[in-house]
């Protein structure tokens, strides 16, 4: 047998994986940057067929900065998931989610070694 090595080795194993990415659109802090993050936010915007996707993504960052200058918010960020063509909310509170709609998690540890060099705002 030839000597199987990285993604080829899944492959054999599994078959094809299906690769899910976002592309990030937009990120800010929020008014509680400085405290930990307690629970997570995620939110995806559906766009119905017929409905063309350019106006929807471009209206977005509008929203992800609403959102975090909401009190408690950590941080919002927007990424838009190019297989449905869909945007995604996702955003960090001290405690609570103060209603906001999406599926909460809890977050029990969050790695971040890189957030304060994460650029501010719009990334198009």
């Amino acid at each position: 047998m030839p000597h199987r090595t990285g993604l080829q080795g899944v492959v054999d194993d599994f078959g094809r994986p299906e690769v899910q990415h976002w592309t990030g659109l937009a990120y800010h802090e929020g008014p509680s940057a400085s405290a930990p993050a307690r629970t997570a936010v995620r939110r995806r915007q559906r766009i119905p067929a017929g409905v063309l996707p350019g106006p929807v993504v471009e209206e977005a960052p509008a929203e992800v900065r609403r959102l975090a200058a909401l009190d408690g918010v950590v941080c919002a960020a927007l990424a838009v998931d190019p297989r449905r063509w869909e945007p995604l909310y996702a955003t960090l509170w001290e405690q609570g989610s103060r209603g906001t709609p999406g599926d909460r998690y809890e977050v029990l540890r969050l790695s971040q070694p890189e957030r304060a060099a994460l650029r501010r705002g719009r990334h198009w």
